[in-house]
């Protein structure tokens, strides 16, 4: 099962080298007013690690509001 893990996980590593090395393009990002050059597979890493922090925000607050639900008296 470890020899498996390691398989997939040396997989995963490679698709994502060949992920950046296929992406290096520099790409312009406007939001707003402002503007930014950067290669795509920077921005491909911080679109995914900003959706990993905000996917974890949210399931605190699920979280939270639940425990506080399930402590409050019911009317």
């Amino acid at each position: 099962m470890d020899k498996l893990l390691l398989a997939v996980k040396v997989v995963i590593t490679l698709l994502v080298l060949i992920l950046f090395v296929q992406n290096i393009a520099m790409v312009e990002v406007r939001f707003l007013v402002w503007s930014l050059s950067l290669p795509l597979a920077l921005l491909l890493v911080v679109i995914y690690l900003l959706g990993m922090v905000s996917g974890r925000s949210l399931m605190g607050v699920i979280r939270r509001l639940r425990a506080e639900r399930g402590h409050s008296p019911r009317h």
